[in-house]
């Protein structure tokens, strides 16, 4: 049975698809930096400082306990590591590959000011937070996402306090594998101008850095129920006009399919719901605060949960205003299955304005209207030098400044 509910409010792109091999989800590294106890969370084990020999952090450094923690509070946000000397955690890694890198952080109550630390955090390549601070918050962790590909067997990330504070710190760590060609090597390039072919080498000399996770037409999403310990929130507060569209959601399962999406490239939840619509002459227009003049990896996920019959929905995807293709679902390629995911990636220079537009619209020669779109990703490319950037922002690269939405932890 196929249930819906609603509610009112020519392309040279790629097709881009995960190697359906295997994929075990790690048990490392997962580290509770600064307790001397494990904790599960959202069924990870992050292991105490003290229980593991696989990685060390030379320099000066303790361990810090919140004052009068709350019962509510996760174990992770409970204690920190603080470092008042440029320290290292040094990882080992057993296989090459491209890499989740998670660093959690809340400024807890203490006898330490942990919101006046000013600190950097590198690898051997990549400087990932310059000059960054954590708000006061005593309730809302603020979690940096990075992927990278990590290509040696001892992996550093480096903590260096600024000379104003003399002062770093971090709550929990992840490093973890991703699955094999969860980022593609290649992907098609927009340019405020259109179309510019292809843009090769993702992720060989970069960093991605997430900056929108965007559940379309659902619910804030949790790392308990997302594959990868993902955060996704709802894509409302983002529509360009507020009414043209409705809800659709599915209790089908999805039907994952050779050369689309697998489970880890979103979780079920997002390709269960979507925002839609079935009128001419209209589009449903997204817009997206992003770095000016910068370079983003665009991930658009989508899975038709609409349909009541097969082959029918094709129309069109525009981003910005320069570019535009149509989607082309595997349902229509492979036939006979319905709520089938896929999903396109593309590498989109952003102009001066500072936003990004993502929009949906019927193609004119289609007879049927409708046009959907299940989820959404935009991650920052770090360590690409965008021509236009002043030479303060080359020679800092980026300065991240984190907000957090409703009390969930939210990457910006």
């Amino acid at each position: 049975m196929r249930f819906f509910s609603h509610s009112s409010f020519s392309s040279n792109s790629h097709l881009f698809c995960f190697s359906h091999q295997a994929y075990t989800l790690p048990d490392k590294y997962f580290i509770n930096c600064g307790s001397d106890s494990n904790a599960t969370v959202a069924g990870r084990i992050f292991i105490s400082y003290t229980n593991s020999g696989s990685y060390s952090s030379p320099g000066q450094s303790s361990s810090l306990k919140a004052t009068n923690a709350s019962t509510d509070t996760s174990p992770l946000y409970q204690t920190a590591r603080i470092f008042k000397d440029p320290s290292s955690y040094e990882l080992n890694i057993s296989e090459n590959g491209t890499y989740v890198l998670r660093l959690h952080f809340q400024a807890f109550p203490s006898p330490v000011n942990l919101s006046d630390a000013l600190f950097n955090v590198m690898t051997s390549n990549f400087l990932l937070l310059s000059n960054f601070r954590v708000p006061n918050s005593s309730n809302s962790p603020l979690i940096k996402e990075f992927l990278l590909t990590i290509n040696v067997r001892k992996f550093k990330i480096h903590f260096t306090p600024s000379q104003e504070t003399s002062l770093a710190f971090v709550n929990a760590m992840e490093v973890f594998l991703a699955p094999e060609s969860f980022i593609p090597s290649n992907a098609s390039h927009v340019t405020p101008a259109g179309s510019n072919g292809t843009y090769n080498g993702l992720l060989s000399h970069l960093v991605l850095y997430p900056v929108h996770r965007i559940n379309v037409g659902g619910p804030t999403i949790t790392p308990e129920d997302d594959t990868l310990w993902r955060n996704w929130i709802p894509d409302d507060a983002f529509l360009y006009y507020q009414g043209v569209a409705g809800n659709s959601a599915s209790y089908d399962i999805v039907n994952y399919q050779a050369g689309g999406a697998t489970e880890y490239t979103a979780p079920d939840l997002v390709y269960r719901t979507s925002k839609y619509f079935s009128q001419d002459f209209y589009t449903i227009t997204w817009r997206f605060a992003v770095s000016k003049n910068a370079r983003h990896f665009v991930r658009v996920h989508f899975c038709d949960i609409i349909s009541s019959s097969f082959n029918v929905l094709r129309f069109n995807l525009y981003i910005c205003s320069s570019f535009s293709q149509t989607t082309v679902g595997l349902n229509e390629l492979n036939g006979f299955y319905f709520a089938v995911p896929f999903y396109y990636d593309f590498v989109v220079d952003s102009d001066s304005s500072g936003f990004m537009n993502i929009s949906i619209g019927p193609r004119e020669n289609s007879w049927n209207k409708t046009a959907y779109l299940n989820g959404l990703e935009i991650m920052e490319l770090m360590g690409w030098d965008a021509p236009m950037q002043s030479e303060q922002n080359r020679k800092r690269l980026f300065v991240i400044v984190g907000s957090v939405v409703g009390g969930h932890p939210l990457m910006l």
